[in-house]
């Protein structure tokens, strides 16, 4: 791993694997979104899915992040933060390793990520692939509001006490529309891994089918045999856009 401190005042731990084509691998973990959460869950658990680190490093430049105040990274925490300062540390990122252009995965919270760098930068992204994308049902509205304070509890073991003005405001910018919760709309190249449970609705990954032009869908990537193809489907799909 190594570390970096962007011109917006982020510190930033991330990992580069790999040569090729470079590949944006943003992990799940909710705000606790970091590098490590690929191959195991936040309690220890194995994930029991394709790391895709593992997966295509070895045709492709993957790079992979502790996303701000959690992990390795750190910046400062304002009313104003938002899923906009999420995007520019992963484009401010690949501004200093140099790269113009990368396709993109996100798992969980990582196509809220993903989606919002394709809005601010649609032409640096030749395509996406969401995996089990998160989104607001009635089902997951207390579920997500715990996740909120899971990562607050966390930024006190690091020291970190933001006031409770702060905090209520971040929350909104982030959590407090519809959809994605990032953005309203996507117009980019995307193959949608459906999720299947409270956290990451179906009905999510079925608007994102519907809304996004030419978007494709790979439904039985969490069977054994879709585990078998990950990997080659979605670099079929990379090599397509």
């Amino acid at each position: 791993m190594a570390t970096i401190d962007l011109p917006n005042g982020t510190h930033l731990r991330f990992d580069v694997r790999g040569s090729g084509p470079a590949l944006l691998a943003l992990a799940p973990g909710g705000l606790l979104s970091r590098s490590e959460l690929w191959t195991h869950r936040e309690d220890g658990r194995p994930r029991g899915l394709v790391d895709p680190v593992q997966a295509f490093s070895s045709r492709f430049k993957v790079i992979t992040v502790d996303q701000r105040n959690t992990g390795g990274s750190h910046a400062p925490i304002t009313a104003n933060d938002g899923w906009a300062a999420y995007a520019q540390d992963n484009l401010q990122l690949l501004d200093a390793l140099g790269i113009e252009q990368c396709h993109v995965l996100g798992a969980c919270i990582g196509p809220s990520f993903a989606l919002k760098m394709i809005s601010l930068a649609p032409d640096r992204f030749l395509s996406a692939v969401l995996q089990q994308p998160i989104g607001k049902t009635a089902e997951n509205l207390e579920l997500r509001r715990a996740s909120f304070q899971t990562w607050v509890k966390t930024l006190h073991l690091r020291n970190v006490f933001p006031s409770q003005a702060v905090l209520k405001a971040v929350e909104h910018n982030l959590f407090s529309t519809d959809f994605v919760y990032s953005v309203d709309r996507c117009t980019t190249s995307l193959l949608i891994l459906p999720g299947d449970d409270t956290r990451h609705p179906r009905a999510i990954s079925d608007e994102l089918l519907a809304l996004a032009p030419n978007a494709q869908a790979f439904d039985d990537w969490q069977t054994e045999a879709g585990q078998l193809r990950y990997a080659a489907t979605l670099e079929q799909f990379f090599q397509s856009a």
